[in-house]
């Protein structure tokens, strides 16, 4: 008999729903304008309600920007799938296109920022991982100082420019904030 840890369910749940709803908007279950509205309010809605109870489970604030970050991802696909569907009826071919043309626009930043998250978050779960303990009671070794190298490394690969932008810049913020979390921290627990 299989027993479901309870803690672990009431953690993900919300979660896992809004996996089902992107699954039904991407198979093509779900067609309708109005339903994909209501599906990226929902999504926005119950990826709140799970970073509200992921949030406590949390063992550092390191662990919950790295869990903030990492739920921006689903986050942004429903901003940007709500944007979807403004843009759906902003476009009127006999009318001027500012609204149309500014949600495509806001789209075009939003798939930027979900890039550069995405980037972020990868880069310091793998760090993370690689990590026997956590990485911020370790020596400092300035682990986090090579993001700004491999950031600007990144950028350089980068042929757009607002995304090369934003990942040199998330690549500064974060050696900047390493450093200043690592040098908050007591002497003790270095």
């Amino acid at each position: 008999m299989i027993r479901f840890n309870s803690t672990i369910l009431t953690r993900t749940w919300s979660l896992f729903a809004v996996f089902v709803v992107f699954g039904l908007v991407v198979s093509g279950i779900l067609l309708s304008e109005p339903g994909r509205a209501v599906a990226s309010v929902l999504c926005i809605l119950l990826l709140i309600q799970s970073w509200v109870i992921q949030r406590k489970y949390a063992r550092s604030r390191e662990r919950l920007v790295l869990l903030s970050l990492a739920l921006s991802l689903p986050a942004l696909a429903a901003l940007w799938l709500g944007l979807n569907v403004l843009r759906f009826y902003s476009y009127n071919p006999e009318s001027p296109a500012q609204v149309y043309s500014a949600v495509v626009r806001t789209q075009e930043v939003v798939q930027n920022l979900a890039l550069a998250v995405g980037l972020v978050v990868l880069f310091w779960a793998i760090v993370d991982r690689g990590r026997r303990k956590t990485w911020w009671n370790q020596k400092f070794k300035g682990t986090w100082l090579l993001g700004s190298p491999i950031g600007f490394a990144l950028a350089a690969l980068i042929s757009s420019s607002p995304i090369r932008w934003v990942v040199v810049v998330l690549s500064v913020w974060g050696c900047i904030f390493a450093l200043i979390f690592r040098l908050a921290r007591p002497r003790d627990e270095m």
